[in-house]
């Protein structure tokens, strides 16, 4: 972890920081769906609800990967150079669609 500030023995707090910070983004998203005011920005908000698993495996995907060894150091990087990335955004970005 060379330039960041980081030493070795940050890696597990880092992780279980990080992939944390992932899970309760999404459990705002959920909460969002939830809301009064998501009716009025989509005719079938309850599509919304398919988003979670989606970001919710990709994001598991990305920790693992990272765990591994496998990511790029930047995870940016890392996403817009992934298959699976764009597989789950499309799938999103239809859910999207279909939720309008």
């Amino acid at each position: 972890m060379s330039g960041r500030g980081y030493q070795a023995v940050d890696i597990e707090a880092l992780s279980n920081l990080g992939a944390s910070s992932g899970f309760i983004s999404v459990l705002v998203f959920a909460l969002y769906v939830t809301s009064s005011e998501v009716n009025q920005f989509y005719r079938h908000p309850q599509t919304l609800w398919f988003v979670c698993p989606l970001i919710l495996y990709w994001i598991s995907r990305i920790w693992i990967l990272s765990g591994r060894g496998e990511l790029h150091d930047d995870p940016i990087v890392f996403a817009i150079t992934d298959r699976m990335s764009y597989l789950v955004l499309f799938f999103v970005g239809t859910l999207l669609v279909l939720s309008t």
